[in-house]
């Protein structure tokens, strides 16, 4: 008799054990699935954000290169000139996909660095002899150049929260 009751007290404990096993499984389960969106989302926007964020700031590169002295559109100047007439309307496009993506931070420094292109790029194509005009808007668009790649880059290292 001692031998039944220890069998069966064993086989309590076993179904015991393995019904608190299952119950831990389905919760763990549970959390867990909403957790992986929460992961693939983050993931997926951080490489939204990096194709949107590389694609504008690849837009702005004549940017750079335009001469940051009074000059006349010669022909020396005249393929930087096409190149830079497309950056605005461009540049607006790629801007509405970082407003997007987000974060709105970004989204802002953003517009002020397209506005600080449009600034250069319109005293370039209207031959602008106006050096302090020229000076003041080369240092525009480098201090929002710079505030774009920081706070772009802030937002893909940071971990999403």
């Amino acid at each position: 008799m001692d031998q039944a009751v220890a069998a069966l007290c064993g086989a309590g404990i076993g179904v015991v054990g393995t019904v608190g096993a299952s119950v831990l499984t389905y919760i763990g389960t549970r959390r867990q699935v909403p957790e992986q969106g929460r992961i693939e989302h983050a993931r997926q926007l951080r490489i939204e954000r990096r194709e949107v964020y590389l694609a504008f700031m690849e837009l702005l590169e004549p940017v750079d290169r335009l001469p940051s002295e009074p000059v006349s559109l010669s022909s020396e100047y005249a393929a930087l000139a096409a190149q830079v007439e497309l950056i605005p309307p461009r540049g607006e496009s790629l801007l509405a996909r970082i407003q997007l993506c987000g974060p709105k931070e970004i989204a802002d420094s953003a517009g002020s660095l397209l506005s600080s292109a449009g600034d250069m790029i319109r005293l370039f194509l209207n031959s602008s002899q106006d050096q302090d005009a020229i000076d003041r808007a080369f240092e525009s668009f480098m201090a929002a150049q710079g505030e774009f790649i920081d706070k772009a880059r802030r937002v893909m290292v940071e971990p999403p929260s």
